[in-house]
């Protein structure tokens, strides 16, 4: 079976943008919508929470590119005091676009994480952040994700980490050129409304604002309206995310879920040769600067080693860079005795880390019998989307000033131990009491309480998991 090219135009036309703009055209505009084409197999069914946007060929490094799949913050911020940001993700094996899991015999099993499910569930976890799927360079017999401009590898997309691939060049200047793509004032027709309907979201509904925590909650009809036209108002309100976007310049969180994690460890290496081979030469330090948060989410490969960074020098380099490493793992990979160099390599990565004091955390997601089946695997997408929820619901209530009790995700370990060991203490399903305590309120018995953006997030979440 051949491999399958990634950043080769699909034969439909509505997964690719136009080569160039149309001359008569003088700004953005729109027609009338017309009737949505049925999804794609596996694909998320027409919401009021948007579509991801598919931007092909966008260019990279020298003469590499990738396809990107796109979705806009859900939430407005405060643009004067919350800087712009980013999530940036490198998927697993067999995850691809919808289409081409439905036309494999065994990965159609999985389709419900495919890489646009996946954005829209990046897009709930991190709502003020814009989401940048990465989709690999080329799926090897339509299976083994290659990402061939991040990190040099076989066939099957096995890494060989070298001290210098220029992969953070390459991602520097993908985000600058996606952001040309995002923001050029002249849109083809086709394009504009790929972003409009990315653009459209009700996921918080309810024409109401925030005012403690300076959160705008974006609402537009238009979807919903009987004209089926749109004004330039419309799409004013629906493009904000447009205005002095620089994703180039925002702060970014990355995240490698399974095969991703190896463009992560790539990272650490040329952190390493950055930092500490080349201290002279401040080039990519503007990029690597502005990486806050780095996110490996049940890392893993076919090859028989290098799954985990276990080199303290470039450990060492990474904690330098004060960026906050988080790890979240299931039975599937670090409880699998037919690969045991998993578990050992990493629990040197986290146990180095740790004594290096690292900002550091990490969560291991049990399941039944501690199976080590794929579908477990896939599940840490669920149970670090969830985390992350709570997570944003904790920072709503703090600025608020509405302080609840601190939880970790459903499930989930918690590793606090500072000499190294590895402790772990278990935290119970507190989802169902923090919900109880956070909804409470002093109204009186003959009056229903009104509701609040905190409550609507959390009714979201709630929605989501029935």
């Amino acid at each position: 079976m051949s491999n399958v090219r990634c950043n080769e135009p699909p034969a439909t036309a509505t997964s690719s943008i136009a080569g160039k703009d149309t001359d008569a055209d003088t700004g953005p505009s729109i027609a009338q919508f017309q009737p949505q084409q049925p999804a794609a197999p596996g694909a998320m069914p027409p919401s009021n929470k948007g579509n991801p946007c598919r931007i092909n060929g966008v260019k990279g490094h020298q003469n590499r590119t990738n396809s990107i799949i796109y979705c806009p913050p859900l939430l407005r911020t405060n643009p004067q005091k919350d800087k712009c940001s980013a999530i940036i993700y490198f998927g697993g094996d067999v995850q691809d676009i919808p289409e081409k899991m439905e036309s494999n015999r065994d990965n159609k099993n999985y389709i419900k994480w495919n890489l646009e499910n996946t954005a829209l569930l990046l897009r709930e976890s991190f709502p003020q952040s814009h989401i940048i799927v990465v989709r690999p360079m080329r799926m090897e017999y339509s299976t083994f994700s290659c990402f061939d401009n991040f990190v040099r590898g076989n066939n099957a997309g096995i890494p060989d980490h070298t001290p210098m691939h220029f992969s953070l060049q390459h991602l520097e200047e993908l985000l600058i050129n996606l952001t040309k793509k995002l923001t050029k004032p002249i849109l083809d027709q086709e394009f504009l409304h790929k972003l409009l309907a990315a653009s459209s979201s009700k996921t918080l509904a309810g024409d109401v604002s925030c005012k403690q925590n300076n959160v705008d909650i974006l609402q537009s009809d238009i979807y919903n309206s009987t004209s089926g036209d749109s004004n330039e108002g419309d799409l004013t309100d629906l493009l904000w995310w447009r205005e002095n976007l620089n994703l180039d310049k925002a702060s970014l969180k990355l995240i490698g879920f399974s095969k991703g994690c190896v463009v992560l460890n790539q990272f650490i290496y040329e952190f390493h040769y950055y930092k500490t081979l080349t201290p002279d030469d401040s080039t990519m330090m503007r990029l690597v600067s502005r990486i806050t948060d780095m996110y490996w989410l049940d890392g893993g490969h076919g090859g028989g080693k290098n799954t985990w960074i276990t080199s303290r020098s470039l450990l060492e380099t990474l904690c330098r860079l004060c960026i906050n490493v988080h790890v979240h793992v299931t039975p599937y990979q670090i409880q699998d005795d037919h690969r045991p160099w998993i578990r050992k390599e990493e629990k040197a990565f986290t146990d180095l880390l740790k004594r290096l004091g690292a900002s550091f955390d990490r969560h291991l997601y049990p399941s039944e019998a501690n199976s080590t089946n794929l579908y477990t695997h896939f599940d840490v997408l669920n149970r670090f989307r969830q985390h992350q929820m709570n997570i944003f619901t904790q920072q709503l209530h703090q600025t608020s000033q509405q302080p609840i009790p601190q939880h970790a995700a459903p499930g989930a370990y918690r590793s606090d131990a500072e000499d190294g060991t590895d402790n772990r203490e278990y935290v119970a399903d507190e989802e169902s009491s923090v919900r109880k305590d956070a909804m409470e309120t002093d109204a009186g018995d003959d009056a229903p309480p009104p509701i609040s953006p905190l409550q609507e997030v959390e009714h979201n979440i709630e929605m989501h998991d029935n």
